[in-house]
């Protein structure tokens, strides 16, 4: 066999099992690659639809991650047209980011387990003892959030409320859906969670009163390396227009300042 015929055999064998990597190194021309946080997946998921109607052909690949890891990708230059995350994570990776645009703002709520078996009415009682609560790791942006919330409430509570909050802590997540997942599987009866989060059929929804409330605001914003910019770009327009807004206020995000 020439050389050449093995050459040519060896590209063959390449191109056969790139596919099955799970990171490819570029996009392609009618791809849209896009790290989004967990907490907008569902709202996410329903504007591809109106976006892809608009683009046929076009495919758009999401990975809903939690703001850390998806501030880690940013970091690490990893392929992505765009990014839907809190805007601490796009102030954090300005540098490597077109500027961002707000796509929508977020505030807190506490998540029951259906029989409210920790009797939990407000967000004084996640003190109590019995609560067993599902809260994002320290370093998470779900996490930093609901620790705000917890330290804003020990101004009238006292300290011994940031103690029993932390001593009732039963499990932690980096991401904001594992950390809502937790109140359904049983692994906690309480999650300190967003609005957007809310789902009368899992749980039952408690507002936080609005001086112990945080509000969040979550940016989209096009990577200096995307491959496919211009269609991100698209895909940015669909998110801030009214169809996008539309489809978010179903899911309880309030609309960027």
């Amino acid at each position: 066999m020439s050389n050449n015929v093995i050459k040519l055999a060896a590209i063959g064998a390449i191109a056969f099992i790139a596919p099955s990597f799970p990171a490819p190194s570029t996009a392609a021309g009618n791809e849209v690659i896009a790290l989004v946080a967990s907490s907008a997946q569902g709202a996410f998921t329903e504007i591809v639809k109106e976006f892809q109607s608009k683009h046929s052909g076009v495919t758009v690949k999401a990975q809903f991650l939690g703001g850390t890891q998806i501030g880690d990708l940013i970091d690490q230059q990893a392929v992505a047209d765009l990014v839907l995350v809190g805007s601490g994570t796009t102030d954090k990776e300005a540098n490597l980011l077109n500027p961002p645009q707000a796509a929508y703002r977020n505030r807190e709520v506490i998540l029951v387990a259906k029989g409210n078996p920790g009797n939990v009415k407000t967000l004084k009682d996640l003190g109590n003892p019995g609560v067993k609560i599902s809260i994002g790791t320290p370093a998470s942006a779900v996490g930093k959030l609901a620790s705000q919330v917890v330290q804003n409430g020990a101004a009238d509570f006292g300290f011994d409320f940031v103690k029993n909050v932390r001593n009732n802590i039963a499990v932690q997540f980096d991401k904001g859906s594992d950390v809502v997942d937790a109140v359904v599987n049983g692994k906690a009866n309480v999650a300190i969670a967003f609005e957007s989060d809310k789902d009368d059929s899992k749980y039952t929804t408690i507002s936080i009163e609005e001086k112990y409330n945080v509000i969040s605001t979550y940016n989209m914003a096009v990577p200096k390396n995307a491959k496919n910019p211009e269609l991100a770009a698209d895909l940015v327009k669909i998110i801030a227009g009214p169809d996008g807004q539309a489809v978010l206020h179903k899911y309880n995000y309030m609309p960027p300042k």
